[in-house]
């Protein structure tokens, strides 16, 4: 009886290792199942945030290369406007010869010959202001209404209105000399007009500043931007 016990036995134990083996297959079927697909939702989850972040990054170049081209074109728009700025403000200015030579060249007077009040840098008493002040001009006696002419040729610089000296018009003769013709009621030039000598510019008015004073036009003149007596710089003489 125990002879035949035995050989049951063995087979139980076949049996049993056979089923432990099987339960150990599946184990590791079922872990390397699991595994694959933990790795491939990680991948997964890499791919899209690699995707993602190239998205971001696509995105920010385009950012940045609009940026750039903004800020090219906006600084070359203010070079533009730069230029243009620089262009409008630089003066034209009458070109000098041999008939509009300051101290040499022959130059007509804007009105009257008579002189009413000379070129000084001293300070002399001004009746309608009531104080002293320097008289860098010449006074040159007009009836109101009379004719103001040119001296000579010239570009006008401008035609103003001045709180002190009037209509006011400002010629370039050449030869980096400016005139102002103060004083005037009509003008018959304009900004940017190129004039002949013995041009009429306009009509006499009054010189606000000089009211007390027998009716005249106030004449001054800039050599290089410094005032001169404008009897010597047009070779004349009191």
């Amino acid at each position: 009886m125990a002879t035949k016990d035995k050989p049951n036995n063995r087979n139980l134990r076949a049996l049993f290792s056979v089923i432990c083996l099987c339960i150990i297959a599946l184990g590791l079927i079922v872990y390397f199942s699991t595994q694959s697909t933990d790795n491939a939702q990680v991948n997964e989850a890499t791919t899209v945030k690699q995707t993602e972040t190239t998205e971001v990054q696509k995105r920010v170049t385009v950012k940045e290369t609009t940026t750039q081209s903004e800020t090219t074109t906006a600084q070359s728009e203010e070079s533009t406007t730069q230029k243009t700025t620089q262009a409008t403000t630089e003066q034209a200015t009458m070109e000098a010869g041999d008939t509009n030579t300051p101290y040499k060249s022959f130059y007509k007077y804007p009105c009257e010959e008579t002189i009413i009040a000379g070129y000084t840098e001293e300070l002399v008493k001004n009746d309608t202001m009531g104080d002293y002040r320097s008289h860098t001009a010449i006074d040159f006696k007009c009836a109101q209404g009379g004719k103001v002419v040119a001296i000579n040729d010239g570009l006008v610089l401008s035609v103003e209105n001045d709180n002190l000296l009037g209509k006011v018009v400002e010629i370039d003769h050449g030869g980096k000399l400016v005139a102002k013709y103060c004083g005037l009621n009509t003008v018959n030039v304009s900004q940017g007009d190129y004039v002949t000598i013995g041009q009429t510019l306009g009509t006499l008015g009054t010189v606000p500043f000089e009211l007390n004073s027998e009716s005249h036009l106030h004449f001054e003149t800039t050599l290089d931007g410094k005032k001169v007596n404008p009897l010597d710089v047009m070779g004349k003489s009191e």
